[in-house]
């Protein structure tokens, strides 16, 4: 009886190692999707530390732009309303396409944030915070 009673303490133990294990899992998923995605002291672009008259300076986007990324991106916007790329031959389709899938990934993130699964994932460490 005594060998039983061992197994379920085990089986216990694993199943507490393993619960913890993905209560860290979710736990970096969430620091990373809240804290480091969005963070206001970095250019969510480039990862450049942003200063503070630079953090002050609105940008185009909800997502904060260092002042380079953000001259890039009117850049960005007049060329997608056809005005002349001004002799910055590195202005072209490719140039357009890192623009383009880069606000088409910041927009799946505000999506992902919304979903129902995000949310109940923050509810349940609530009590962490």
């Amino acid at each position: 009886m005594a060998d039983i009673i061992e197994l379920e303490k085990r089986r216990q133990q694993q199943q507490s190692e393993k619960t913890d294990g993905l209560n860290e899992e979710k736990f970096e998923v969430l620091k990373k999707v809240l804290q480091c995605a969005r963070c206001q002291l970095k250019c969510s672009r480039c990862g450049t530390q942003i200063e503070k008259a630079e953090n002050r300076q609105r940008s185009p986007l909800p997502y904060p732009l260092c002042s380079g990324c953000g001259d890039e991106y009117k850049v960005y916007l007049e060329l997608t309303e056809g005005e002349s790329a001004g002799g910055r031959y590195w202005h072209n389709q490719e140039w357009m396409e890192i623009w383009r899938t880069w606000l088409q990934h910041q927009k799946a993130l505000d999506h992902y944030r919304s979903s129902k699964e995000f949310i109940k994932l923050l509810h349940e460490f609530e009590g962490l915070w």
